[in-house]
């Protein structure tokens, strides 16, 4: 819905990064487009009609967001041990962890073009015997932030 929204963010604790998909869930800004769309929508489909599509917009967009608040995921590099991870979360509990490589390597990662709805997004990739799809970013300089962190701030100890 907002091109601006942080829909990805990087963290580290320790030796391991972790990237997460996870939208914050913010009430403030779900009371503002929502009563934003109540005003236009009575203003232009009259009371009755517009009350009702506005309580149905209210619903499907409060839904929306706490879906993506509850279900995420997180992509786990560690720095130390050299694995990268992916884990399957709803509500902080992990559903489903899966092993993506043993071994990281800042090379292996591919960014796709997409072009959807007429706007260039890009398919994030972690290419080992098979490919990892992990993220969608939506235009080239979230490319360019993930790909500066990586190179700039991730640190493989492991050289076996």
């Amino acid at each position: 819905m907002n091109e601006r929204e942080d829909y990805f963010r990087f963290s580290k604790n320790g030796d391991i990064h972790t990237l997460s998909d996870r939208i914050p869930f913010n009430w403030k800004e779900l009371m503002i487009w929502t009563s934003t769309s109540f005003i236009f929508l009575i203003w232009f489909l009259g009371i009755g009609i517009g009350i009702f599509v506005a309580t149905l917009t209210l619903i499907g967009y409060t839904l929306y967001r706490f879906a993506s608040w509850i279900y995420y995921t997180e992509l786990k590099i560690d720095e130390k041990s050299g694995k990268i991870t992916r884990l399957k979360k709803i509500f902080e509990r992990t559903q489903k962890t899966e092993l993506i490589a043993d071994k990281f390597d800042p090379n292996r990662f591919e960014y796709s073009e997409l072009t959807r709805s007429g706007k260039t997004k890009f398919l994030m990739n972690y290419r080992t015997h098979k490919n990892n799809e992990l993220l969608i970013l939506k235009n080239k300089s979230d490319k360019e932030l993930i790909e500066k962190y990586i190179t700039e701030k991730i640190t493989v100890y492991n050289n076996v």
